[in-house]
C-alpha cells in the first residue's frame, strides 16, 4: 500500500458503465462542508418544497419556520412557533378509531350505534389535543373511559346535525377532558 498525497482537481467514477466527473472543491464543499453526523447549520436554511424531513429534533431553543414547508410526523420538537397560518388537513377516518399520529383534526359520520377508540396519544407530560366534527345521522356514542366531560355528562347529540368535539390529554391518555360544541345545521 502507498501512502502519501495524491494533487487533484476532479475525481471520476463509474457509474453503472458510464463515467461521471465530480470536482473534489465540491465533494470537500471547499473546506467548508457541514459533517454528516450532527451538521450545525447558520444562516438561512432553505429546505425545498416536496422535501421530506424524518426525526427532526431540537436542542430545546426556539425555532421558526417560515413559507409553505410541510413537516409531518416530526417528533422531539419543542417551542416551535409558526409564522403564518396554521393548516392541518382535515382527516376523514372510516373507522371508529381516532388514530392521534395521523392528524389533530378529524371528521366521520356515523349511521348507528358507535363506539369510539383513541390511539397513539403523545406521552405523559406531553398535551396532545384534537377535534372531532361528527355528522350524525343515526345511533348512539359512546366514548372511551377515559373521556371527561363536564359534569361528567356527555352531551346529547340530535340526529341530523353536526358536531365538534375537542378534546386533550396531558397524561398519555389515561384521561380526556372533552367539550362540545353540538347541533349545526348540515
Amino acid at each position: 500500500m502507498a501512502y502519501g498525497k495524491l494533487k487533484v482537481d476532479t475525481i471520476t467514477y463509474d457509474n453503472s458503465g458510464s463515467d461521471v466527473d465530480v470536482s473534489v472543491s465540491a465533494l470537500a464543499g471547499a473546506g467548508s462542508a457541514a459533517p454528516l453526523a450532527s451538521p450545525t447549520f447558520t444562516g438561512t436554511v432553505t429546505i425545498p418544497a416536496g422535501a421530506s424531513i424524518s426525526g427532526y429534533a431540537t436542542t430545546g431553543a426556539s425555532n421558526t419556520f417560515t413559507g409553505t414547508n410541510v413537516f409531518q410526523g416530526t417528533t422531539g420538537v419543542t417551542d416551535l412557533d409558526v409564522a403564518g397560518a396554521y393548516k392541518q388537513a382535515a382527516d376523514a377516518v372510516s373507522a371508529l378509531d381516532i388514530n392521534l399520529s395521523q392528524s389533530n383534526y378529524f371528521t366521520k359520520t356515523i349511521n348507528g350505534n358507535s363506539t369510539f377508540t383513541f390511539s397513539n396519544p403523545g406521552n405523559s407530560g406531553v398535551a396532545t389535543t384534537f377535534t372531532l366534527e361528527l355528522t350524525h345521522t343515526s345511533g348512539t356514542v359512546t366514548w372511551p373511559a377515559s373521556v371527561k366531560f363536564p359534569a361528567d355528562t356527555a352531551p346529547t347529540l340530535t340526529a341530523g346535525k353536526t358536531h365538534l368535539f375537542m378534546f386533550v390529554t396531558d397524561d398519555g391518555g389515561a384521561r380526556y377532558r372533552g367539550a362540545a360544541l353540538a347541533d349545526y345545521v348540515n
